[in-house]
């Protein structure tokens, strides 16, 4: 996967005694951003789940992609919520 060097978007859920982020690359030459769950965060309440992801050993869980020019916060953080939610985390 080759990303744009200078695009990339932290994204959070900071609610409820939660701390997340996520990460999204805006792929080189597409209008796609694919999401990363931070590995280098606690990940023990996804215990069962990540199994069924891919693992990039310098990004992170590859947890979805989006087909958006330009992805803004907001809209990252609705569909990593969204995310969240499918998998019964929060």
């Amino acid at each position: 996967m080759n990303f744009e060097e200078h695009q990339h978007l932290h994204i959070g859920y900071y609610e409820n005694g939660f701390d997340l982020e996520a990460v999204a690359y805006k792929m080189q030459g597409e209008d796609k951003w694919v999401v990363f769950l931070d590995a280098e965060q606690d990940l023990s309440i996804f215990k069962g789940v990540l199994e069924q992801y891919n693992k990039n050993v310098s990004f992170g869980y590859k947890i979805f992609t989006v087909k958006m020019d330009d992805l803004s916060y907001e809209s990252g953080q609705v569909r990593f919520i969204d995310w969240l939610r499918q998998l019964n985390i929060i």
